[in-house]
């Protein structure tokens, strides 16, 4: 019983001495490197810019006669298209700015005066913008609003019958504000502004050569902007 148990332990020593044989005859597993882990892209809002922009919008003009009050009220309303350029920096997830715009305007719109009968007409043809911004980025999604100074070119008509009694041209400084959003759809490259920023453009008396022209002509009442 004793040499049964003796052969069987020699056996077994015998087993696992020949088992790191058989593993060394195995082929060695090939090495691969493991992925990279995958970074989020941070967007830069730093640099320069230039685009496009287009829509709509609309300015009331009043007329008023000389000592007897408003004469007539319409809004001028129509398309515009232009162009921005600007410079952006970011600095941690506030990004400020400078941008000038320039536009080309269809704001039309006319009236018959209560006083006078005449049409008087008044026309939007061209708008710029000159403005500072502050904003907060999200990665790729900026948030900003912005603010500066606004001149205007007006065209101002007083008719009768279809035919021009007088006319006069304007050009208003004033100040404006607004709000927008950018974004990008990639973690690099240019971005896209739609900005659905209404902005107000500046409001006040024209030119004293505007009222003129009309008052001393007789023509009917001298154009303003509400």
């Amino acid at each position: 019983m004793n040499r049964n148990l003796l052969l069987a332990a020699v056996s077994l020593v015998a087993l696992s001495a020949a088992a790191p044989a058989v593993a060394a005859d195995l082929a060695a597993r090939p090495y691969t490197k493991a992925p990279p882990a995958m970074v989020a892209a941070i967007y830069d809002w730093s640099g320069f810019y230039i685009g496009i922009n287009g829509g709509g919008g609309s300015s009331q003009g009043n007329w008023d006669v000389a000592g007897f009050g408003r004469d007539s009220s319409h809004d001028a309303t129509g398309g515009t298209v232009g162009g921005q350029i600007g410079y952006r920096w970011q600095s941690g997830q506030f990004v400020f700015g400078l941008e000038g715009q320039g536009n080309w305007a269809d704001f039309s719109g006319s009236s018959v005066g209560a006083f006078t009968g005449n049409t008087n007409s008044t026309k939007i043809d061209s708008f710029g913008l000159i403005t500072g911004q502050i904003g907060y980025a999200w990665n790729n999604v900026l948030l900003y609003v912005k603010g500066g100074a606004a001149v205007v070119g007006t065209k101002y008509d007083v008719s009768l019958a279809g035919v021009s009694l007088a006319s006069a041209n304007n050009t208003r400084w004033g100040g404006t504000i607004g709000a927008g959003t950018a974004g990008t759809d990639s973690g690099a490259g240019a971005s896209a502004d739609p900005e659905p920023d209404p902005e107000p453009l500046p409001a006040g008396e024209p030119e004293p050569v505007a009222s003129g022209a009309n008052a001393d002509n007789g023509f009917g009442g001298s154009p303003r902007s509400a």
